[in-house]
């Protein structure tokens, strides 16, 4: 049992798991992208909940253990400050393990998505340097790869279609990329997302 706060300031214990592992429960990746999951009705006031909290996916299958965290601990990850199993990787915010959850059921590697979002999030910042950017998978387009990017223009989200072979080549490539800067700085730790170069910035 956890903890659950309704906006209602009602406060409760909910039947949610602190650990899934996917091998024995596969269809948790739908509801993760249904939005289901984790989802809880206050008992009070009726709403529908869905809280971020700290919550482990592992799978062998996958050899894959992670470890989803809430927005409010990113800077706590930045700094080192949040304990995680030894080998474990980080996602942080709800959108980070949806976007996950996407590529898994699309078959694809994260880190050579994770290298195909840095490059468009630099051509991207080439066309308006000035601009918070940021850029997300967001799953199979046709025989495409749909990237969603967004803060170019406000309010505006454009969609970036990338070819398989690009991400091919991407992916064969991803043992000498992971060596050459910056990604053996986005790879270096658990938390493998081009926003670990945030981490720079806040030192």
């Amino acid at each position: 049992m956890r903890k659950v706060t309704c906006m209602c300031e009602t406060v409760f214990d909910a039947n949610l798991p602190e650990e899934v592992d996917l091998d024995a429960s596969p269809g948790v990746l739908g509801e993760i992208l249904s939005g289901d999951f984790l989802a809880v009705n206050c008992p009070s006031c009726g709403l529908r909940l869905k809280p971020e909290l700290k919550i482990r996916l592992v799978s062998k299958k996958r050899g894959m253990d992670l470890v989803a965290l809430p927005e409010l601990e990113r800077i706590s990850l930045y700094r080192g400050a949040v304990e995680l199993p030894k080998g474990a990787e980080a996602l942080v915010g709800y959108p980070e393990l949806f976007e996950r959850a996407r590529m898994l059921e699309d078959s694809l590697d994260p880190e050579a998505v994770e290298v195909l979002k840095y490059w468009l999030l630099q051509r991207a910042a080439e066309q308006a340097p000035d601009a918070e950017i940021s850029v997300a998978y967001a799953g199979k387009k046709g025989d495409k790869l749909a990237f969603h990017l967004s803060g170019l223009k406000e309010g505006q989200v454009a969609i970036l279609p990338v070819e398989p072979a690009t991400y091919a080549k991407t992916l064969a490539e991803k043992a000498r990329s992971l060596h050459e800067a910056p990604f053996d700085r986005i790879f270096r730790g658990p938390y493998r997302s081009i926003r670990a170069l945030e981490v720079d910035a806040e030192d």
